[in-house]
């Protein structure tokens, strides 16, 4: 019964099962998106004579950290046709930004986004350098879809499109509205009090989270425009939006209250769940060379990893896809990682005071040492381990402090960044 139980905790922890347990799951989306784009496409012709509604409007908005991924967007856009308009939103640009954007962008409609007409929240950044909890987006889609009565598509600055574009056209112009699921359910990512004040059904509650990045409304479809009206209202709701407790592992602030009020509305029986189906990027912003994997409870790893999300979130992801280096932050969270990655980017491990012995200890272990052999460097405050290290030839780099500051500054040098 003992080899039973390890040999099931084996396969239950194997990361090929893992994808291949994902793949398995979201096989039938897969197919039923494909499915729901062919009787969408039916229910067009029929009723508009066309495969999809030809008015739409694209809107998005930056401050002065997500400019660069702004500029990547657009110059993504011009390579998509039948757009109506593209309205960007200056939320705290630099003027030399501004002026890049009016000099080589000169069909784009800018407009600054006026604080003062929203609750004081709205131009507020958190702990974590989130500006309004983006109470602004709704805000924003509702006065372009006000004043264009079209369809209108939101698009976060780190989003890319191609050419299966023209499915989300296909879907939104036959539902009213379109937003495919991201990671976790309701559950996982509202906080409890904002589904207790709107009363939300918890038949629901195990559904998958939306796209807040990615969301298409329709003017003339009326459950659609009250479906963005309810967003909009309750987004300036500070209770709602940012509830007291709340953090990024337990709310995710304008997405949570999209998700919540989609299902609600009970009027979309069937929404399309895959973003590669529809040529769908996100989070594509350049620059983001980092991806922590979470530290060990209570570990300096994990306030090391927090801090830093806090304080270098313009050179740091949070989708392990996008990163252009993994920084495992405690060795006993590598498993974690699929052997994938590793070999397909670059890889680097610390090892604080407070887990180097655990690392002298488990080193040599085969599972472990089977993944370590992928790290490309290793950075540690201990100097028994630089030694331990050099002994087998590794690359590895001596921190003279845990502090955040000398962390980054030795980052930055090593990888030339």
């Amino acid at each position: 019964m003992e080899v039973d139980r390890v040999l099931k905790n084996v396969i239950n922890q194997s990361v090929r099962v893992k994808i291949l347990r994902r793949f398995i799951s979201e096989l039938p989306f897969y197919l039923f998106d494909y499915f729901f784009i062919a009787i969408s496409l039916s229910a067009n012709l029929i009723k508009y004579k066309l495969p999809y509604k030809k008015d739409l409007v694209i809107v998005t908005g930056s401050d002065n950290y997500f400019a660069t991924s702004l500029f990547q967007l657009l110059d993504n856009i011009n390579l998509n046709l039948e757009i109506k308009a593209v309205v960007v939103y200056d939320l705290g640009m630099k003027k030399n930004q501004v002026q890049k954007l009016k000099d080589n962008y000169k069909n784009i409609d800018y407009r600054k986004f006026n604080f003062n007409d929203y609750p004081q929240f709205f131009e507020q950044r958190d702990e974590y350098g989130k500006l309004g909890a983006y109470a602004w987006k709704p805000a924003i889609i509702w006065e372009v879809i006000s004043e264009y009565k079209c369809q209108v598509v939101w698009l976060d600055t780190g989003n890319l499109i191609n050419q299966k574009f023209r499915y989300v056209r296909i879907i939104l112009s036959n539902l009213g509205f379109f937003s495919p699921i991201s990671a976790g359910k309701v559950t996982d990512y509202t906080h409890e009090s904002t589904l207790k004040n709107l009363k939300f059904p918890e038949k629901f509650q195990n559904k998958r989270m939306l796209t807040g990045g990615f969301a298409c409304f329709d003017w003339e479809n009326e459950s659609s425009r009250n479906l963005l009206y309810d967003w909009k209202n309750t987004s300036q709701i500070k209770s709602l939006i940012i509830p007291n407790g709340s953090n990024p592992n337990n709310h995710k602030w304008d997405q949570s209250l999209l998700t919540v009020f989609a299902y609600m509305s009970k009027q979309y029986l069937y929404l399309p769940k895959i973003k590669s189906v529809f040529g769908i990027k996100v989070n594509q912003n350049p620059g983001r060379y980092f991806y922590l994997v979470e530290g060990s409870v209570n570990s300096i790893a994990s306030k090391v990893r927090n801090e830093w999300y806090k304080n270098y979130k313009t050179i740091s992801t949070l989708t392990i896809r996008d990163s252009k280096i993994i920084w495992v932050t405690s060795l006993s969270q590598i498993g974690k990682v699929k052997l994938k990655m590793l070999k397909q980017k670059k890889v680097i491990l610390t090892i604080f005071e407070d887990e180097s012995k655990v690392f002298n200890l488990n080193s040599n272990n085969l599972k472990i040492k089977r993944r370590i052999n992928y790290i490309d460097f290793f950075f540690t405050t201990n100097e028994t381990v630089i030694k331990n290290l050099d002994d087998v030839h590794k690359k590895a780099f001596l921190l003279k402090s845990e502090d955040l500051e000398n962390i980054n500054t030795t980052l930055l040098k090593t990888f030339n960044l």
